[in-house]
């Protein structure tokens, strides 16, 4: 019985290290990627003039930014951006929406600066339940949302979907803007998109080579 016991334990590990995702396989074409959304969890919001509904943003604006990308793929998709066919990626935002009910937006107004390490990324990861469970998630961790400096700051983060293990995250930065608070911040994503799109994912693809 033991013996069966300790061949089922083996098989089971080669499972799972099999199951593991890297950003090798991301790039040489192995894995697929889901765009996850965005994690307003340990977010702040920096220049308090520039954000005074703060109900409006924890109950609605969260809410709207992270289903525009599935609601405008031709702006916020990052499938052109990592050169992937149509059934190596999709988003998924609900995890995320779900997620976020927890902030409390009012208590993170600040007009102080702020920055997040990897750890605490890590740590936001960690609480994740996520309902896909193969590839790889990308999530923007938002670090904050800075109306004094005009732009959006988040941890671009890539999960093992199978091990939720982070395998890559890098702070990247947006310049905000478009018309009204909702587009003005959609801005920030936008303009991250483009960064990975024109130079990040060639700087990563060299870095993470099979």
């Amino acid at each position: 019985m033991k013996k069966l016991l300790l061949i089922a334990l083996v098989v089971f590990q080669a499972a799972v290290a099999s199951a593991d995702n890297t950003m090798a396989d991301l790039f040489s074409g192995k894995s697929k990627l889901v765009f996850l959304g965005l994690d307003f969890t340990q977010a702040k919001y920096i220049g308090k003039a520039g954000f005074t509904d703060a109900q409006a943003i924890q109950n609605q604006h969260i809410v709207s930014w992270n289903n525009l990308i599935e609601l405008e793929p031709k702006k916020f998709s990052l499938q052109k951006a990592f050169n992937l066919k149509d059934d190596q990626y999709k988003s998924k935002v609900e995890d995320m929406v779900k997620l976020n009910k927890s902030v409390n937006v009012e208590k993170n107004l600040t007009e102080d600066e702020y920055s997040m390490t990897e750890d605490q990324v890590k740590k936001s990861v960690s609480k994740y339940s996520l309902s896909e469970k193969d590839g790889i998630g990308v999530v923007y961790v938002v670090e904050s949302l800075n109306k004094n400096a005009e732009k959006l700051i988040v941890w671009v983060t890539f999960i093992d979907l199978a091990t939720k293990k982070v395998i890559h995250t890098e702070k990247v930065e947006g310049k905000a803007g478009g018309f009204g608070f909702r587009n003005y911040w959609a801005g920030g994503v936008y303009k991250i998109n483009q960064e990975i799109d024109k130079s990040l994912y060639k700087k990563w693809s060299k870095l993470f080579k099979g």
